[in-house]
């Protein structure tokens, strides 16, 4: 009988991780990443890619912190939007996440 009320109360969700399912770097990303020579390279490949805006701004000058950076930036948008958009249980759990990670970390989630 729960079945017959999923997408009124997960459909969205579902659809919103599935479509973030569909950006995630594929094998041969990864392989032609570690192809790259030089930090260009690698943002000239990001930009083929979900991850091609976060590296678009040219004043920046490009570094491995910077990518990092921008990287766990979207990785911690994402769990947000997902987190905000879940109901009980799943949102009790990623809620245990959120606060598990930041105790291991020594960080702060906004």
């Amino acid at each position: 009988m729960a079945e017959l009320s999923f997408n009124v109360d997960h459909g969205y969700l579902e659809g919103l991780v599935r479509g973030m399912k569909a950006g995630i770097l594929t094998r041969t990303d990864y392989h032609n990443l570690a192809q790259c020579d030089t930090l260009e390279d690698i943002k000239l490949h990001l930009q083929s890619t979900e991850y091609g805006n976060m590296l678009s701004s040219p004043e920046e000058d490009l570094t491995v912190s910077l990518v990092d950076s921008k990287l766990r930036e979207n990785l911690v948008t994402e769990f947000s939007c997902i987190r905000s958009t879940a109901l009980p249980p799943l949102s009790t759990f990623l809620d245990y996440m959120t606060y598990a990670s930041c105790a291991c970390y020594n960080t702060t989630v906004t």
